[in-house]
């Protein structure tokens, strides 16, 4: 992974923020402590919470995009941080006035939405990045180089646990028109990306959902059935609702040993072996973002390769609106229909979705 922003930098990036929220403020903390990055500027219709950013971070402050594209003093970068039914126009608009831009996950609602926004980056000749957090975490990078390595053997199964109790009842989290969807969008926009980042491409997903808790109009708990191109099968849990009992998030099987991805420590074992082999320093927000934030500058500033391409943008958001279709008929899809893969021993299966209300993958 490419860490360090380069010592040849002649001077700071400036970085615009548009949205103060939680993610918000964990960006301008990164970005104001880098000795190489200048936060410029924050934009938030919360016109409160725009000024203490503002006042807190020494900036200055705008309480709408259009106010601060009309003020015609950029920043050369800009995280989107906004509600998610906002990010292809915010992003859009930014890089047609030739802003570098990090946009939050869910990248976008909708595939066609993606291909958009990566095609105005293309068009103008700036950086488009998602934000993919978990990329960043030293475990999971170690976990990712000893799958390569052989060291699990042929990898076969994995299953993804981030299940928490949290209330959002009273949050825009639960307005789908405002968030596009509900815990399947939320925590599985992240969760895909960590399955195609340690497995390469998803070919099939099959959701299903349990009973609407918090509110009728998004889903609470959802189950996602994936599997690979390379034909790695795997489980994931999402809910707002449950907690999960267990320290891993991630746990992976092979032939030749298994390996668990935790939020404080991770571990592998070789089959015959009697103890775990501990690696990593577990899950820390700030660090991963901080390596993505200097990952995104270096492409920036010096050219450097990202580590979230568009192919990978555009399968997150792909997945996801693919699992939404599944999730109204519990059917397993394919990601790309045009594939040659046989579908008929997963597509004759036919599920019931637990939940007697439907969601939307838009909003």
């Amino acid at each position: 992974m490419r860490g360090k922003v380069h010592s040849r930098w002649r001077k700071s990036l400036t970085f615009a923020l548009i949205g103060c929220g939680k993610a918000g403020h964990s960006y301008a903390t990164i970005i104001n402590n880098h000795p190489k990055t200048e936060l410029e500027a924050v934009v938030d219709i919360n016109t409160d919470a725009a000024r203490a950013f503002g006042a807190s971070f020494g900036c200055k402050s705008y309480a709408s995009l259009d106010e601060y594209l009309a003020a015609n003093s950029l920043a050369e970068c800009a995280i989107v941080c906004t509600f998610p039914s906002d990010h292809a126009d915010i992003a859009c608009r930014l890089m047609q006035r030739q802003v570098n831009v990090l946009c939050e996950q869910p990248f976008a609602l909708d595939s066609l939405s993606a291909e958009r926004m990566i095609n105005i980056s293309r068009t103008y000749g700036v950086q488009l990045m998602m934000g993919s957090k978990f990329r960043f975490v030293p475990d999971i990078i170690h976990a990712r180089g000893l799958i390569q390595a052989g060291i699990l053997g042929h990898v076969l199964e994995f299953k993804g646990d981030f299940r928490d109790s949290t209330d959002m009842r009273n949050r825009w989290n639960s307005q789908p028109k405002l968030s596009g969807g509900g815990v399947l969008i939320d925590k599985g926009s992240a969760a895909v990306d960590i399955v195609r980042h340690l497995f390469g491409p998803i070919e099939w997903i099959r959701a299903e959902e349990a009973q609407r808790i918090q509110s009728e109009d998004i889903e609470d708990t959802v189950r996602l059935e994936l599997r690979t191109q390379s034909g790695v099968m795997g489980t994931i849990h999402l809910s707002w609702t449950l907690k999960s009992t267990s320290d891993d998030y991630f746990r992976i099987y092979g032939t030749q040993g298994n390996l668990c991805i935790g939020w404080k420590k991770s571990m592998y074992r070789p089959n015959g072996a009697i103890d775990w082999i501990s690696f990593g320093e577990g899950y820390s927000t700030m660090k991963a973002l901080t390596l993505q934030l200097s990952n995104f500058a270096n492409c920036v500033v010096e050219d450097e390769l990202p580590e979230i391409d568009d192919a990978d943008e555009l399968e997150s958001v792909r997945t996801i609106e693919t699992a939404y279709q599944s999730l109204q008929t519990g059917q397993y899809l394919n990601l790309h229909p045009a594939s040659n893969t046989p579908a008929a021993a997963l597509s004759e299966r036919k599920f019931s979705v637990l939940s007697s209300g439907k969601a939307s993958s838009t909003a």
